[in-house]
C-alpha cells in the first residue's frame, strides 16, 4: 500500500507542476519500478535490518537481476519507439535523483518499521506467528 501512495503522490505532484499526462504517468511508472527493487532489497529478512551490503551478498543473482530491471526501464523511459507504443515521455535527468531520494526515503520508513517490531517483544512474537503459518 505504501508504494502505491507514493506513486500516486509522485503522479498528482508532477501534473501539480505542469508536466503532462505523458510524464507524470512515466514518473509514475518507474517510481513503481525503483519501489520494487527498494522492496526487493528491504524484504530480504521479515525483521532483520538490511541496511548492510552484507545483508544482500548471500543471492549471486541479485545484481544481475537489479541491473537487468534498471536496463529494461531505461529502454522503456528512453528508446523512441516504446515512447510510441505505451505514450510515455523520457524523464528529465534532473528528476532521477528525486526519485531515487524518494524511494530510499520508503526504505528507512520500513526498516524503522521493522526496528520498531524488532523492540517490541510483543508485536515480534506477532510477526514471527503471523510468517510461520499461526
Amino acid at each position: 500500500m505504501g508504494l502505491l501512495a507514493v506513486t500516486l503522490w509522485a503522479f498528482f505532484w508532477m501534473k501539480s507542476q505542469g508536466s503532462s499526462d505523458e510524464l507524470a504517468r512515466t514518473v509514475a511508472v518507474n517510481m513503481i519500478t525503483i519501489g520494487q527493487v527498494f522492496y526487493l532489497l528491504n524484504s530480504r529478512y521479515l525483521l532483520d535490518s538490511s541496511l548492510s551490503i552484507t545483508a544482500h551478498l548471500g543471492n549471486k543473482f541479485l545484481p544481475a537481476g537489479i541491473i537487468a530491471v534498471g536496463i529494461l526501464q531505461l529502454i522503456f523511459t528512453y528508446a523512441p519507439p516504446l515512447q510510441a507504443i505505451f505514450g510515455n515521455e523520457p524523464i528529465p535527468l534532473r528528476a532521477w535523483p528525486w526519485l531515487f531520494v524518494t524511494e530510499l526515503a520508503f526504505f528507512l520508513l520500513v526498516e524503522a518499521e521493522k526496528l520498531a517490531i524488532r523492540s517490541s517483544a510483543s508485536l515480534r512474537k506477532a510477526v514471527t506467528a503471523v510468517e510461520a503459518g499461526a
